[in-house]
């Protein structure tokens, strides 16, 4: 029988399928983004008991509770000022301009304080301050193709001189004793100051980790091009962190004019760097996506008891700021490590 009539009625085997390989999604397209919980919120915590007992050791009278509410009470205006620097640096940015825009919402505060008599009217004129500025600052660094840090640089010079301009370079004072008692005194010995930083603090980390906007705040942070690619308005979250920064920087501002019983200018511009330095020592990636509210606590903390405890050894000021860069540039350095080792992986 010839060959092409047998073949005509025999069945073809089937063709082996090609082998399959396991794609994976490139390295831009993977979603970092991670609910913060509540182990990785609390890693830092071991540490600050570790520091605490070391000092306790060191010196005497670190856990009394004068000392403790001490320490709180100090800590306070630093802890509110970085629930809003936590915000900015969760999607990758950073705020330079916090210092002066404290300034500028205690100075507010105050001068229309001083002129009605109203503190409401003062401390609601301070927060709208605040606002309008993170907001004005954001939207720069969002919409224009100039990075966050010369944004916020140039704010920072800005607000301060505007600032100084609208005080005429003085302390604005007196305030009222009862809005100079709010930073003093308060149920159970504890300052309403830090009943608000703590009352602040729960609010802020239920937004970030039950909320649709915290949610997007982490996916901007974790991932520019996943979060464009799932409808998040990238530029426009990006402006509304610098306006809560901006808000929290204000309610900061108004909190320390309480506790300096005036305001000026300067007065928020120290503060920068131990507010950019309790986020990252709680473990907030200067990278962005990565961190919670919770985090920062601990790290604002951290730096209160290391403050606290330079001073009851009786350290000089210059010290005590070479130790506080050096934890801080420890901190920033794990941070980096940790972000090339995952990379890596």
């Amino acid at each position: 029988m010839p060959e092409s009539v047998r073949g005509e009625g025999a069945v073809k085997a089937p063709s082996a399928a090609p082998p399959t390989r396991s794609i994976k999604p490139a390295s831009w397209l993977r979603d970092t983004a991670r609910r913060p919980g509540w182990l990785g919120d609390l890693s830092m915590l071991p540490a600050l008991v570790v520091l605490i007992a070391v000092l306790s050791v060191l010196t005497e009278g670190v856990l009394t509770p004068s000392n403790i509410i001490n320490v709180c009470s100090q800590s306070a205006v630093v802890a509110i000022a970085a629930i809003g620097a936590t915000f900015v640096i969760l999607t990758g940015g950073i705020d330079l301009s916090t210092g002066s825009v404290i300034g500028a919402g205690g100075v507010t505060a105050a001068w229309v304080i001083t002129s009605t008599g109203s503190v409401l009217a003062g401390a609601a004129a301070g927060i709208l301050a605040g606002t309008a500025i993170g907001l004005v600052v954001g939207t720069v660094a969002a919409k224009l193709p100039v990075v966050p840090f010369a944004v916020t640089l140039a704010a920072l010079y800005v607000v301060s001189g505007a600032t100084t301009l609208l005080s005429h370079g003085k302390t604005i004072a007196p305030v009222p004793a009862g809005f100079i008692e709010f930073s003093i005194d308060g149920p159970g010995g504890v300052p309403y100051s830090v009943w608000l930083a703590v009352v602040l603090y729960a609010v802020a980390q239920t937004v970030l980790t039950r909320t649709a906007w915290g949610r997007r705040v982490l996916h901007v942070g974790a991932n520019v091009e996943v979060a464009r690619i799932s409808g998040v308005h990238v530029a426009r979250t990006k402006a509304s962190v610098y306006a809560v920064a901006g808000l929290f920087s204000a309610i900061a501002g108004i909190v320390l004019t309480s506790g300096l019983a005036g305001a000026s200018a300067s007065m928020g511009g120290p503060l920068l760097l131990n507010i950019v330095g309790a986020v990252v020592l709680g473990g907030t990636s200067l990278f962005g996506g990565r961190g919670s509210l919770l985090r920062t606590a601990v790290g604002v903390l951290f730096l209160g008891f290391v403050s606290n405890g330079m001073s009851l050894l009786g350290l000089a000021s210059f010290d005590q700021q070479i130790i506080t860069g050096a934890v801080i540039f420890i901190a920033a350095s794990v941070d980096g490590i940790g972000r090339w080792s995952r990379r890596r992986s």
